[in-house]
């Protein structure tokens, strides 16, 4: 035996299952410790998987593509906040890079079974459910599986392979199988892998679910001390959801009357801070949707298109309060978690207008994509779309900005009801941007083009529609305006995955000064930036967004670098053994970066692709003329040729410089992509 495999591991497995969908086969890699201690888990791992078994240049839905789920470092083990999944590969959407990070159970089992990832390859011949029970893995015929939409799935498949055993379970509705390159990953019913087109990547392979068990654990090298840091981080918690923090958190909520103070403080450009403590239960409490209406009037969120002022077209009293959190609070029936959570930020709503029952809350990005964007403040419809979105399986991000992309067109005359099945899709008719939802999510008719995508979509119509179609090589930006938050749009065209908003960012410290997740590892000065101006912002892009991908290769929740630090460090060690410093693990972050940036160069991306539209500089008919965001221009390239100088890329090509790869330890894997 490999003296390798005789060294104890504490805090991973060392174990990644392949499977061959096309052949049925299965087998066992074993990976080296000193990948583990360069890139973590999860998104880490993934990278470093894709680098090494991915074919550069395949489609991203032909079959010899593969991609992974892969668990964090920190999953598995019952670490406050870890309850997540993470699944990396090539997307069908942007042809890029991408990952994506849920909520859910599957990289617990997955773990429990005995494996750090699982990665996918080939075609089955017949839909199929691939099973992972320890060490036993079948491929059960999907039967009449294919075709359902989610809930019924997610029934059939945890009554099946559950029992009285716990499950994790991903799978795909009718958008993933019709192949709409929208099409999200469901993973336990509720939580989804968005943004990137997964869906489309499992129909590719006639993959209708995942469905994970183990009985097994992670090995923990000092259990007690583990433990130990465990508690104190939920008890911490827990104390702070008191009654000091119920009465400021309250302060903190949105207020019809307050409506010129949110939009003088974006013209002030004054940080909105807030204590730990209300921050914590604030979110508790409310989740996203706490941002929803306060966002609307200050700017933060892009409606119409990219072309509304939400002050103008959907005034806070009148408009916004209707679809806050504090409206959305009235149809929750129960909390959710993603698991492993001291505090819940999820819910399950119920709304018997729409005879809706066990849904999963909407938040922030649905009410604002098919709320305010479309100027419909009936926050039942928004919630109905919201469930179409989850119950076939697409993106709510990219569907509700290619709806604000159609009602433009239809402004315009470019496009009638008769281009959309006899449609009256117009700003505010919500009944009519559900109806063209659910035809994304079947992928009839009109529904076919719509969901693929804005960019796709317009080239589909033609007639100077792709002049308004808002993206960033193909991935639609989220609802978060880099008109008001700049080191936003840095993320949008600097990321390997354009257009995300959970792809790691310095903006929450430019906008309301949340602080730096690895305190030891920088200096204030370094990481702190003022919200106007450009001076420290590409270097403070590239402390944040490389600790984001730390946070990533733990496995845990992005909100807890907005809610107050983890001592990722104590965790580590306790789990691992290792002896890592907050510095270490911004390097682990920092090689990640470069692995997933690197995969787009193999793919032949280079930094030029990545086009800001004019309406996100604040350019042509984006300059706008009201609001808190009146005349803003955002210089996204010079802010983003910052960062690039900050991460040490060459801002032509994209490569890292040998000089920091080498510090990295990094130029024999990216030998061939540096400069």
């Amino acid at each position: 035996m490999d003296a390798a495999l005789t060294v104890p591991r504490y805090g991973h497995l060392g174990k990644v299952l392949f499977v061959d969908l096309t052949t049925q086969v299965t087998r066992v890699e074993h990976v080296d410790e000193l990948v583990y201690r360069s890139y973590l888990g999860g998104y880490g791992l993934g990278a470093y998987l894709m680098w090494k078994h991915f074919p550069p240049r395949v489609d991203a839905l032909a079959p010899e593509a593969c991609f992974a789920i892969c668990s964090g470092l920190l999953t598995g083990l019952r670490t406050p906040f870890s309850g997540r999944i993470q699944i990396v590969g090539k997307s069908p959407l942007t042809g890029t890079w991408a990952d994506s990070n849920s909520g859910g159970s599957v990289c617990s089992h997955l773990r429990a079974a005995g494996y750090d990832a699982v990665v996918v390859t080939g075609r089955a011949a017949e839909p199929t459910v691939l099973v992972i029970r320890d060490d036993r893995v079948t491929f059960e015929r999907a039967g009449e599986l294919w075709g359902k939409e989610i809930p019924e799935t997610f029934d059939a498949l945890k009554a099946t392979f559950g029992g009285k055993r716990e499950v994790g379970v991903s799978a795909i509705g009718p958008a993933g199988e019709r192949l709409q390159r929208i099409a999200s990953v469901m993973n336990d019913r509720y939580h989804a892998f968005g943004r990137q087109g997964f869906g489309a990547i499992y129909g590719s392979k006639n993959l209708k679910a995942i469905v994970v068990a183990g009985t097994g654990d992670v090995p923990i090298a000092r259990v007690a001390e583990f433990k130990a840091i465990c508690k104190r981080i939920t008890d911490e918690y827990k104390k702070d959801l008191g009654l000091f923090a119920r009465f400021m958190a309250y302060m903190g909520k949105p207020k019809g009357w307050l409506a010129w103070m949110y939009r003088l403080m974006t013209r002030l450009g004054m940080k909105v801070t807030a204590p730990t403590a209300s921050m914590r239960r604030m979110w508790s409490q409310r989740g996203t949707t706490a941002a929803v209406a306060l966002s609307v009037e200050n700017g933060d969120a892009p409606i119409k298109n990219w072309l509304g002022v939400g002050s103008r077209d959907f005034p806070l009293a009148k408009r916004g309060m209707k679809i806050d959190g504090k409206v959305v609070d009235k149809y929750i029936t129960k909390k959710l978690s993603c698991g492993d959570c001291p505090m819940p930020c999820k819910g399950i709503v119920k709304v018997k207008s729409r005879n809706l029952t066990d849904v999963r809350r909407p938040d922030y990005e649905t009410i604002v994509g098919f709320g305010a964007n479309l100027l419909n403040d009936d926050i039942e419809l928004v919630t109905a779309c919201h469930d179409a979105c989850n119950r076939y399986g697409i993106d709510a991000v990219s569907s509700s900005m290619t709806l604000g992309w159609a009602c433009e067109a239809v402004d315009k005359g470019i496009l009638t009801a008769a281009d959309l099945d006899g449609i009256d899709l117009r700003w505010g008719n919500g009944e009519a941007a559900l109806l063209l939802t659910i035809k994304m999510g079947t992928a009839e008719g009109c529904g076919a083009w719509l969901g693929s995508g804005v960019q796709r979509a317009a080239a589909h119509v033609g007639k100077g529609s792709d002049a308004f179609a808002i993206h960033v090589h193909g991935g639609e930006p989220a609802y978060h305006d880099s008109r008001f938050t700049s080191l936003m749009g840095v993320t949008y065209i600097a990321d390997p995955t354009p257009g995300r908003h959970t792809a790691g960012s310095a903006s929450w410290n430019e906008t309301f000064g949340a602080g730096f997740s690895l305190p030891a590892a920088a200096e204030k000065k370094d990481w702190n930036v003022k919200w106007k101006g450009t001076e420290g912002k590409g270097h403070a892009q590239a402390l944040h967004s490389n600790a984001h991908q730390t946070m990533n290769g733990l496995g845990l929740c992005m909100f807890t670098m907005l809610t107050g630090a983890l001592p990722w460090a104590e965790l580590v060690n306790a789990a691992t053994g290792w002896s890592y410093t907050d510095a270490d693990l911004l390097v682990c972050g920092e090689r990640i970066q470069n692995l997933r940036a690197a995969f787009n160069r193999r793919e032949g991306i280079v930094p030029a692709d990545f086009k800001p539209h004019p309406r996100m500089l604040g350019e042509g008919d984006g300059n706008l003329t009201a609001g808190p965001l009146k005349a803003i221009r955002q210089p996204l390239p010079v802010l983003r040729d910052d960062y690039y100088a900050h991460m040490k890329w060459n801002p032509t090509s994209g490569n890292l410089s040998k000089a920091r790869a080498a510090e990295l330890g990094m130029a024999e894997i990216l030998d061939g992509y540096l400069d």
